[in-house]
Formats: C-alpha cells, sequence, structure tokens
C-alpha cells in the first residue's frame, strides 16, 4: 500500500477529533471579497467532487486529462517518495496532485494543492495564501494547528466542531500553513514543535500564517472495514 502524503495523513488522523461541524456562521465581508476575486479569476472550487473524485483511478485521470496529466515521483511524508498523478503538471496556478493508497492507483488517498496554485479554492473560499484570521473565519471559530519546524509543522490539527471540519461528501479537508514570506524570525518558542497549538494563541495571531497547501482526502479502504 503506498504511504500517504504528510497533508493526507494529518488531515485523516484528525477526522474523529474535529467530528461534525457546527451550525455554520454567516459570511463576512471578507469571504465575499474573497469569493469576487477567485470568480473573477477564473478559479475553480476544491471538493469533494473535484477536480478529482473519491472512484477516480489513476487510468481514467490520464485518459480525462489527455495532455494535461503524467505520472511523476513526488515528496511523500517524512523524506519519502511516492509515485503520483499530477494534473496540469506545466501550469504551477492549475497544477494538482493526486495520491493513491494502493499501488494500481484506484483508490485516491489525497487531492493536494501547493504553493503557487491559486487557480483552486476551497470551503469558505479559503485559498492558498489566505492567512489564519480568513480560515478561522470559514471555520466559524478558532481551531488548532501543529507547531512550526518538524515534519508536520503548520498542518491544521482540529477545527474543533467548526464548519471547516467535515466537508459535504463525506472527504476530509487538510491544511497547512506556514509563515508569510519574510517573517520567519517571528517563530517563537511556544508556536513551534510537535505540539497543537491554538489559533488564538497570541503570537500565531500576531504571525498570521498563511495557507500552503490544501487538500481533500478519504481514508483507507482498508481502514474502513476494520
Amino acid at each position: 500500500m503506498l504511504k500517504p502524503t504528510g497533508l493526507a495523513l494529518m488531515a485523516l488522523l484528525t477526522l474523529t477529533a474535529c467530528g461534525k461541524p457546527d451550525k455554520p456562521a454567516a459570511s463576512g465581508e471578507a469571504s465575499s471579497t474573497a469569493s469576487q476575486s477567485v470568480t473573477e479569476k477564473g478559479a475553480q472550487p476544491l471538493s469533494c467532487e473535484g477536480p478529482v473524485g473519491k472512484s477516480a483511478t489513476a487510468a481514467q485521470l490520464l485518459q480525462t486529462y489527455a495532455g494535461k496529466a503524467r505520472e511523476e515521483t513526488v515528496p511523500g511524508p517524512e523524506g519519502t517518495t511516492e509515485s503520483a498523478i499530477v494534473l496540469y503538471p506545466d501550469d504551477p496556478a492549475r497544477k494538482v496532485v493526486v495520491t493513491f493508497w494502493d499501488e494500481a492507483k484506484t483508490q485516491v488517498a489525497d487531492v493536494r494543492i501547493g504553493r503557487g496554485a491559486v487557480q483552486w479554492y476551497g470551503p469558505g473560499n479559503i485559498r492558498i495564501g489566505s492567512p489564519l484570521k480568513a480560515v478561522e473565519a470559514a471555520n466559524g471559530k478558532g481551531f488548532d494547528l501543529y507547531g512550526f519546524d518538524w515534519d508536520y509543522g503548520g498542518y491544521a490539527a482540529d477545527f474543533k466542531g467548526g464548519t471547516l471540519g467535515l466537508m459535504p461528501g463525506d472527504c476530509v479537508l487538510g491544511l497547512r500553513f506556514a509563515p508569510p514570506e519574510g517573517q520567519p524570525g517571528q517563530l517563537t518558542s511556544d508556536i513551534v514543535g510537535d505540539t497543537q497549538v491554538a489559533s488564538s494563541n497570541p503570537n500565531m495571531q500576531a504571525l498570521q500564517p498563511v495557507i500552503v497547501e490544501m487538500s481533500i482526502g478519504w481514508p483507507s479502504p482498508a481502514a474502513a472495514v476494520q
């Protein structure tokens, strides 16, 4: 079985902790502005249904995105690598990495975008580059994330029952944050390392880390039957 990427792994490990979301909060002015911005740029949603659904296989993706998809070796968790299908591999603004639970690539594990992939947006109109405050607003409340400067640094750990905790379609949202460019010096000891940090932490609020990776994923089929 292929190992999931770090983002998929952290998202799936926190599925139980996140639980079902509370009643969604009303969208604020910031969310409305974000929605207009991504619409004007022709951005598309990253959701349980697309651009890649749970039932997609590598063969289907290579056929559907003929000429715009290829198999590549991509970084995996903890310094490993894995084989993935990459959509729009030569277009950083649209690039999507799809990993699988099985060697045959018939069971999608993770659909991921990273730095530069500005043509996609997630629930609540969050997207690559969205700051911490925008994600709190989309979630309807604060949440926990892991401290920075280690293998799983910056991953969202627990959405605390907020609206980002369980997406429609039963896929899991994964987010990774990093300090804004040019501000790594603001990492204080209480927001680094293998520990969960509340987004309300004063030093985290002062830093306002931004989303650098976003994914949707599904648990391993093998785990589902255990």
